[in-house]
């Protein structure tokens, strides 16, 4: 029963962060960067805030937040290693559940297993003409085995995607902000 709602959890988030990353996977641009740092350069922050709005990169989302609070903060870029935090934290929402799952399905299988094989061993123990209650016993340790497998593989191919997938969004929107922070300055 455990196995089910892991695998019922893991499924969901597994969805739910593809559907993020997979919106948020659109390539950063160069010309539309450029186009970025001419609004900037020409003192237009209104103008290069309403330009980042409608993009989906998490580069553009951390500009425009950089743009609304550049006049509350002093630091731009403690303000901007900040708001690059806050989209990463975004990004990585319910990942880590995905690695935990990996690690956690396969043991509650062979905990499964490990339980299977003890009822299958003391039937046959009790009496050697119960044969049902041996198999019944290796029948358990073997499907709650494979359920434990059949929910950490997947978990861990998500899990290994969503983490690669969140290191490059992350490595593009550092590179466009260090470029705005240094215009801005």
């Amino acid at each position: 029963a455990i196995l089910i709602l892991i695998s019922i959890l893991m499924l969901t988030i597994a969805l739910e962060r593809g559907y993020i990353l997979f919106r948020a996977n659109m390539p950063l641009i160069a010309e539309e960067g450029r186009a970025l740092l001419a609004l900037i350069a020409a003192k237009k922050y209104d103008q290069a805030r309403e330009y980042c709005t409608g993009k989906l990169h998490p580069a553009f989302r951390t500009v425009a937040r950089i743009l609304e609070n550049r006049s509350t903060n002093d630091d731009l870029e403690a303000l901007a290693r900040e708001e690059m935090v806050a989209e990463q934290t975004s990004l990585e929402r319910f990942t880590s559940f995905l690695g935990t799952t990996t690690t956690h399905a396969p043991m509650l299988g062979l905990l499964g297993t490990v339980t299977g094989m003890i009822k299958a061993f003391s039937a046959f123990a009790a009496a050697s003409q119960r044969s049902q209650q041996l198999t019944i016993g290796i029948h358990e340790a073997l499907i709650t085995t494979t359920l434990g497998l059949m929910i950490a593989i997947p978990a861990l191919v998500f899990f290994n995607y969503y983490v690669r997938r969140t290191n490059q969004l992350m490595d593009e929107c550092e590179a466009l902000v260090e470029r705005v922070v240094k215009e801005l300055a």
